[in-house]
């Protein structure tokens, strides 16, 4: 993916919650391909709460680096797979749910999503870029996050349990994209998915 650095004027007014989630200011970019973003999206469902969750938009606001989840769905499935060759019985379950399940936890830390905004990840959305595209994005650093939010009833025994947005990748990088300013509305029609993990 190709990044062309943007004046601030380019972009759009980001008010203190999506402010809160970039561990630093965030700069406005053009972004073109090839490459894509990958944006994770939860279906409809209860959480263990009773707390009905709506499902997520295809087009919402924050999305990650498509090449980087390709590269970690390679990983997570050739570690597993060597796993697999050492024991002297193969998984119970299906390679592709254990690959999904590997992918969900891994990601959640990397990410910082906090676990009420859902427990498990369903599904994700890509948005493939080409050469001469110009998504305006703001990227930054992903914010060190609390494993559940404030509003949650889990928070006050939790809140010193961080997610932290680094790996063994480094600091996660997130792509907050506004679909609504005139340079990226036509941009949702090249949302594909939701695929499952």
């Amino acid at each position: 993916m190709n990044k062309t650095l943007l004046s601030k004027d380019k972009g759009w007014a980001i008010d203190g919650n999506q402010q809160s989630t970039f561990g630093g200011e965030p700069s406005f970019y053009s972004l073109s391909g090839p490459g894509s973003l990958v944006r994770l999206v939860q279906i409809g469902k209860t959480n263990y709460y009773g707390l009905q969750l709506e499902p997520s938009h295809r087009d919402g606001a924050f999305w990650f680096d498509g090449d980087f989840f390709q590269r970690l769905s390679r990983d997570a499935r050739e570690d597993l797979l060597r796993q697999q060759a050492g024991n002297k019985q193969p998984f119970s379950r299906p390679l592709n749910d254990l690959v999904g399940n590997y992918l969900r936890h891994w990601l959640r830390n990397y990410l910082a999503v906090s676990y009420d905004w859902t427990m498990d990840f369903d599904a994700y959305v890509r948005l493939r870029l080409e050469p001469g595209d110009a998504l305006v994005a703001a990227v930054g650093p992903v914010a060190e996050q609390s494993a559940y939010s404030p509003q949650d009833p889990s928070y006050a025994a939790t809140k010193n349990i961080k997610l932290t947005g680094k790996g063994i990748h480094g600091q996660a990088i997130q792509y907050m994209v506004n679909f609504r300013i005139p340079a990226n509305t036509r941009f949702t029609q090249r949302i594909h998915g939701p695929f499952l993990f």
